[in-house]
């Protein structure tokens, strides 16, 4: 009976260590160290390919009704972090981008917009929303690796965004933090992303996304 009682408490133990590791993020970054180390066995991407068309890309943006943006120039570190073709993007078709825009690589920016345009504004229609004025965000652009590991993150090279709300004409603000539960249109948002990004991250994926969608164009396709 005693050895009983001592499995079933262990057993409770490791119960509770799985839980709190799950919601530190611990084990899904484990996972996708080891996913990015051992890729090569994993076979191609089924993902829509990257280009690396940079000046035809830019044309494309040129073509894009709607986007309101600026080419920057390009810029590089010491680290490897940086960007050919870097692009400003402050609008889609009207909808304001936070702040002063997203810094993103012109590949990324042109997902984005379209996006935008064929997803996010039918969604609000959809969802029966007011108009939408701006996309809230957590940035793009940041020379940083993969919380936890020594993978350089697509932010490192402008190939990721972080969405983290919608806010509306009469006012209205939807957040992942505060309303990805109770508004359907926020997962729909994150559904509807999967075909237009590599990766799609939303605050069911671990703790660290509870507050934002992470959207990117990495070599290899997860969408959670």
């Amino acid at each position: 009976m005693g050895i009983l009682v001592s499995l079933f408490l262990l057993l409770a133990v490791l119960c509770a260590l799985f839980v709190l590791e799950v919601r530190r993020g611990t084990l899904a970054r484990l996972v996708d160290v080891l996913g990015d180390r051992f890729a090569p066995l994993r076979g191609p991407s089924t993902a829509p390919p990257l280009p690396d068309d940079g000046p035809e890309c830019l044309e494309r943006l040129n073509r894009l009704d709607g986007l309101q943006s600026k080419r920057l120039d390009a810029f590089f570190n010491d680290q490897g972090c940086g960007v050919a073709y870097p692009v400003l993007v402050q609008a889609i078709d009207g909808i304001d981008i936070e702040g002063r825009g997203l810094t993103l690589s012109c590949a990324a920016a042109e997902r984005f917009s379209q996006w935008v345009s064929d997803e996010v504004t039918p969604l609000v229609r959809k969802h029966k929303k007011e108009p939408l004025v701006r996309i809230r965000h957590l940035g793009s652009y940041n020379c940083r690796k993969i919380g936890g590991s020594s993978v350089w993150s697509q932010h490192a090279f402008a190939n990721a965004i972080d969405v983290a709300g919608l806010e509306f004409e009469d006012g209205s603000i939807l957040t992942m933090t505060d309303h990805w539960e109770s508004e359907p249109i926020l997962k729909d948002l994150a559904r509807t992303a999967c075909d237009y990004f590599n990766v799609v991250l939303s605050p069911e994926y671990n703790a660290l996304h509870h507050d934002h969608l992470h959207f990117d164009l990495g070599p290899y396709r997860t969408c959670r």
